[in-house]
């Protein structure tokens, strides 16, 4: 029997699967279709034939959807049809990038499955208008790798947006969450995978407690482009992103303003209390995507002392101080998600200093109730970009700009 529960709980409606982890997976990967960077009919179509709850069943056949769609942009590359190569290979980056949501990093198809994934993004990346430039981030002797595209052709500073994901992302995620919505705005976009994303684990860069410095070196990096203008930075973060962007802000005075989706102070403790909800040890998908987080971490499961110095790390240093935040800050979560979420969400609010800040708490009415909105990116974004333009344009004074009681 399927398990219903989840490794943390992101959201409460039912897309297609009873296991509750893959269909978030599944909203995540239909979510895309807002920037053609999938198609519903056959997402479904392939989720039909997905057995619930089972892993291979799972990378299989998006894989072999992948496959098609990525002959699909090669056939159109040929005839000269640059346009829907281009949003074939977005399709097929999307597709490649499924399996990976519920893969084993050890498994030999995981380093390959990746390699095609980012293969069709940056396809569709040269074909892009703008386009899409692959990045080196310097970072402790080591790089990190991630993507920029300016607003337009042109070398004149603009405000930036940069893009930070959580556990389990890939900088192709944290493009195609905000990024072609940036872009329509006027913001230039720089996302970089973080120690602990992407594969960083296997140059031995693993998730940091104390996020601030890896964050650091990203901004850096920013304001020594000369596209970007240095009082126009702005900083999104998003799943465990909404906590290293807190816990960087803190210590960063160069931001013009802070996104936290959703906007967690103390991240040892919200995980803590998500772990009470998870799956028992017979649950294949939710063992497998442990693993993953493991490795993310550093963590050897069999390694207790490991285990127990890296939990040491992150119970001390994981932790945001909001109060020290001094530029304008958006707080953020899904009406769907865990009580320890929401409630963190409230409290960065109200511990914020600036006058310019905002909660936002999406509902289901309004159709962004899951966690970090992936099943509803316009609405994502129409949330971020209402609230930033005010920011940026500096359209707002703490004389003018009111926050109504129940935080929208």
């Amino acid at each position: 029997m399927v398990s219903k529960q989840a490794m943390a709980q992101r959201s409460q409606t039912r897309v297609h699967f009873d296991h509750r982890d893959m269909d978030y997976y599944l909203s995540w990967i239909l979510g895309r279709e807002a920037w053609g960077a999938s198609e519903a009919g056959e997402c479904m179509d392939i989720a039909a034939r997905i057995a619930d709850g089972d892993p291979q069943s799972w990378q299989r056949e998006w894989r072999r959807l992948a496959e098609q769609v990525e002959e699909t942009a090669e056939n159109a590359t040929r005839a000269g049809d640059l346009e829907s190569a281009r949003r074939a290979y977005l399709r097929a980056c999307t597709y490649y990038r499924a399996p990976l949501f519920i893969m084993h990093p050890a498994d030999p198809a995981f380093r390959e499955t990746w390699q095609k994934m980012q293969a069709c993004f940056r396809q569709a990346a040269a074909l892009t208008d703008p386009p899409i430039e692959a990045i080196h981030v310097p970072y402790q002797g080591r790089e990190l790798a991630g993507y920029f595209q300016t607003a337009q052709h042109s070398a004149r500073p603009r405000p930036t947006l940069l893009i930070i994901g959580g556990i389990e992302t890939f900088a192709e995620d944290c493009y195609l969450l905000s990024g072609p919505a940036a872009i329509q705005q006027g913001y230039h976009v720089l996302t970089v995978d973080l120690p602990g994303q992407g594969m960083n684990p296997e140059q031995g860069l693993f998730l940091e407690a104390r996020s601030e410095t890896p964050v650091q070196a990203v901004v850096e990096y920013a304001l020594a482009r000369p596209e970007i203008d240095p009082q126009r930075l702005a900083l999104f973060g998003f799943s465990w992103g909404g906590h290293i962007v807190l816990r960087a802000a803190q210590f960063e005075d160069r931001l013009r303003a802070t996104i936290a989706n959703p906007a967690t102070h103390n991240m040892f403790s919200s995980a803590l209390a998500q772990q009470r909800l998870g799956h028992g040890k017979d649950d294949p998908v939710a063992q497998v995507i442990f693993q993953q987080v493991a490795w993310r971490f550093g963590v050897n499961l069999r390694n207790i002392t490991r285990r127990l110095v890296k939990g040491y790390e992150f119970m001390r240093y994981a932790r945001a101080d909001c109060s020290l935040i001094g530029c304008p800050t958006l707080c953020m979560a899904g009406e769907y998600e865990a009580q320890v979420t929401l409630e963190q969400a409230r409290a960065c609010y109200a511990l914020l200093p600036h006058p310019l800040k905002k909660l936002a708490i999406l509902t289901a009415e309004e159709g962004g109730a899951a966690h970090c909105q992936v099943d509803n990116l316009p609405l994502l974004n129409q949330v971020i970009f209402h609230w930033l333009n005010g920011i940026i344009e500096e359209e707002y004074s703490p004389g003018v700009y009111e926050i109504a009681e129940d935080g929208h």
